[in-house]
């Protein structure tokens, strides 16, 4: 568990209020995935899933501990997890749980048993709303603001959201909020919930790293905005988050990327439309899906390892083509210069360096050479000079072999600074 302390820059953080394996006696559980909390009445409850029920455990502080858990009766599957509960002005709370197709009902004032004269099966469903999982409940005014996983884009990136004039709907699917889809070229999924703080209202979300679909989450925030019909407009992921633009100036860890970009693969020749054409059966699907999974396994992504104690991380597998992006940097006054601190073997890479999209304005080309190994024991540092820069600009590091060099897994890169 993670506090916020004061504002939404500093952070402190606590130990699990709730340990997922000795919390409860009616099923073995190792995970705690999409839990939720909310106060009632001085007390905090905590909703989890195990033993294939929504099951709930109290505290009287929200750091916990957890206590007395049991299983809400009538939540069994089939309907997944990811319970989400919400205390109305009126004091009246409700749970939401599902997968594919959302369920709620109103919670009796013990906060541990349904109201099942309430129960709504079918809130949200895949193919009317696109809903995937991951519901949480908010109220601004007099609307329900409901925030789901949406799966409407091909996958399961979008947080998006539904409105209503009750808490138990209907809803109507109005937009999405925020699209994790390019953060990684393995993500998959996205979790969260909007928050105001200080009267101003967040898109909380996260992003995947790593290269793994489902692992290896960051939790990450955005500043979201309401337009005069109560409409959420779209943001996009950003490095910043809450804080002001980072100085271009102030060494970045290029881990902090908040997307990726791949070229397009060059047109294959006839012989490989014809090798390929529909439908691939036989050893020519499974060299067909072999090769899909290789090329999902090339590109860039982050990575991690542990020197001394300390978890650090840094981008590989840079590819020809491939591009990190970083939103927004601040240049100040201006910037002349460019150094890096990154890796490579047997090859040199073109890193371009672009601002506000990956092919508009070039500000100059670094070299990174030849370093005798990938990874964090091989780094050295690369410079070069570039256009002067003011203001505040998106700024994208794309990679290319120099001539005459391989072309597979370029260079891995560590930090960057504008001087």
């Amino acid at each position: 568990m993670i506090i916020l302390y004061k504002d939404l820059i500093h952070w402190t953080e606590h130990k699990p209020g709730l340990d997922a394996r000795t919390a409860v006696d009616f099923a073995e559980v190792q995970q705690l995935p999409a839990s939720d909390c909310a106060e009632k009445d001085g007390k905090y409850y905590y909703y989890f899933t195990a033993g294939e029920k929504q099951c709930v455990a109290v505290s009287d502080n929200p750091r916990g501990p957890f206590l007395d858990a049991v299983p809400i009766e009538g939540t069994d599957f089939p309907s997944c997890g990811d319970p989400a509960v919400f205390v109305d002005d009126d004091g009246a709370a409700y749970l939401y749980w599902g997968q594919f197709s959302l369920r709620g009902c109103r919670l009796k004032n013990n906060m541990r048993e349904l109201d099942e004269s309430t129960l709504n099966l079918m809130l949200l469903t895949e193919n009317e709303h696109g809903f995937h999982e991951g519901s949480s409940m908010r109220k601004r005014g007099d609307t329900y603001y409901l925030i789901f996983c949406d799966a409407d884009r091909g996958r399961a990136t979008c947080l998006s959201y539904a409105v209503s004039k009750s808490p138990l709907g209907p809803f109507a699917k109005k937009g999405v909020i925020i699209d994790n889809g390019d953060c990684d070229l393995a993500a998959w999924n996205n979790h969260g919930s909007i928050v105001c703080f200080h009267d101003q209202w967040y898109i909380v979300y996260h992003r995947a790293c790593f290269g793994k679909e489902m692992g290896g989450r960051k939790a990450c925030i955005e500043p979201i905005f309401f337009d005069e019909n109560g409409d959420i407009r779209e943001v996009k992921v950003t490095t910043q988050g809450a804080e002001p633009s980072p100085s271009a100036a102030v060494r970045m860890d290029a881990f902090r990327a908040c997307c990726f970009y791949r070229e397009p693969p060059k047109q294959g020749n006839m012989s490989d439309i014809f090798f390929w054409k529909s439908p691939v059966t036989g050893w020519r699907k499974t060299m067909f899906e072999n090769s899909l999974k290789s090329a999902r396994d090339m590109g860039v992504r982050a990575a991690h390892y542990v020197e001394d104690g300390v978890h650090k991380e840094y981008l590989t597998g840079f590819t020809s083509g491939d591009c990190a992006v970083f939103r927004y940097l601040d240049f100040g006054k201006g910037a002349a210069k460019f150094r890096c601190s990154a890796s490579s073997y047997l090859s040199r890479t073109r890193l371009e360096i672009h601002i506000d999209g990956p092919d508009r304005p070039l500000l100059g080309t670094c070299i990174i050479e030849d370093t005798n190994g990938f990874g964090p024991w091989n780094w050295k540092t690369f410079s070069c000079d570039v256009k002067h820069t003011e203001g505040i600009h998106e700024v994208c590091l794309k990679t290319y072999p120099d001539d005459g060099y391989f072309g597979g897994w370029l260079c891995d890169l560590n930090w960057f600074v504008f001087g």
